[in-house]
């Protein structure tokens, strides 16, 4: 776990009436050294937190008897490890302490991740679709719910403390590049998604932007170049982006925050967006101009078939595009560093991460000072995970 995890409890106001196990400011201190160390002793904490040791030691009681901490017991063959006194024994999350169930709302598939208190990765289903529709996806969700609670047994229902879901932002706009019925998906325009999920499990429900709900799970489980502030950039069917700045998601009004795939092309004739240039569907559309399947682009995210000639270019003009929103970012906000991720091939996510520093040397950077550039690290699935730890992070981090 990396040092910039996300303080979600700053962003979720419209939910704090609803949380299950909001902590204080003290115990999220705690639980996410915890978490950012992977295990402290109580003088650890102490030391860490400015608390005196009577304070540490009560923070930590009142977690572990909450089963939200546990006392790792030292192998047989190590010494305990003393300083003054008693010995330090270290603490860790409890990885049964709580969990946090992820849905991702796809232009293709449909995704549930189940994630425990430690970030560890309990379920996952991934379920292929047309095109998403409410009925479709209410039906999912009743069957994966199902799926999540016989993972953890009945004994562990209780510590589930909200869904997260991540869907496309005005999903119902965009049925002619996902070759959907426009009818289909207007029905998400009115439908309240969060009020039916709530009515239906009596739990927190936290609707975020799908390439938003990626950075968070960057942002708390990845980010290895340690940016406090950066653009994360996600390859998907669309092309989307979310925003950190000082360790914090920045959503914006409407959770749009990032939202670089909306970005105008500037050296085109028509009122065209930056995603029409660097997402799937525009591959998809390019191998099927070239007589190649494309269905395997949605299929597998870990191999492609496609011809180098079409994937070059794309990877091309993809890199092309990130810079240049690279650029307008950085001019705003003078961030460390971009990530890129998405759910594409490795050496696909490293051609693009490529062309995209071609492509920077290109921009006129002057006045500026250009940002870095970093893959990311959790992947095709990172817009569930990053769903499923909202509410996790509501309550304890």
């Amino acid at each position: 776990m990396n040092s910039n995890a996300l303080n979600t409890h700053h962003l979720t106001d419209d939910t704090a009436n609803t949380l299950l196990d909001a902590r204080s400011s003290n115990e999220r201190h705690v639980l996410s050294l915890i978490r950012q160390h992977g295990s402290l002793s109580k003088s650890d904490i102490a030391q860490h937190t400015g608390l005196s040791a009577q304070s540490a030691s009560v923070i930590i009681k009142k977690l572990e008897e909450d089963k939200l901490v546990t006392a790792l017991k030292a192998e047989k063959s190590e010494a305990p490890v003393k300083k003054k006194g008693q010995p330090k024994v270290p603490f860790s999350l409890n990885n049964n302490g709580a969990f946090g169930i992820g849905l991702k709302i796809g232009r293709r598939s449909y995704d549930m991740t189940l994630l425990d208190l430690a970030g560890q990765v309990r379920a996952s289903v991934h379920e292929k679709i047309s095109y998403p529709t409410v009925d479709s996806f209410l039906e999912f969700v009743t069957r994966v719910y199902r799926i999540a609670v016989n993972k953890i047994g009945e004994r562990y229902v209780n510590r589930i403390q909200g869904i997260g879901v991540a869907m496309p932002s005005h999903i119902w706009q965009w049925s002619k590049e996902v070759n959907a019925p426009q009818d289909a998906l207007a029905e998400w325009e009115h439908f309240d998604l969060q009020n039916a999920l709530f009515a239906q499990y009596a739990l927190p429900v936290f609707i975020l932007n799908d390439a938003a709900a990626a950075c968070n799970a960057e942002l708390s489980f990845g980010n290895t170049a340690q940016y406090k502030s950066f653009l994360y950039v996600f390859v998907g069917t669309f092309l989307g982006g979310g925003v950190v700045i000082n360790n914090s998601l920045i959503k914006g009004k409407s959770g749009n925050g990032g939202a670089i795939g909306s970005l105008p092309l500037l050296d085109s004739a028509t009122n065209g967006q930056l995603m029409s240039k660097g997402s799937l569907y525009v591959l998809s559309q390019m191998l099927k101009d070239n007589n190649e399947n494309s269905d395997h682009i949605y299929d597998d995210a870990s191999l492609w078939s496609c011809s180098e000639e079409v994937l070059s270019k794309w990877c091309s003009q993809t890199g092309e595009s990130i810079a240049f929103a690279a650029h307008c970012a950085t001019c705003f906000l003078d961030l460390d560093g971009v990530i890129i991720d998405g759910a594409i091939p490795a050496s696909v996510k490293l051609h693009i991460l490529e062309a995209t520093q071609q492509a920077m040397l290109k921009q006129d950077t002057r006045g500026t000072t250009p940002a870095q550039f970093s893959s990311g690290v959790v992947g095709v699935k990172a817009q569930s995970i990053g769903s499923a730890s909202f509410p996790l992070s509501a309550n304890y981090f």
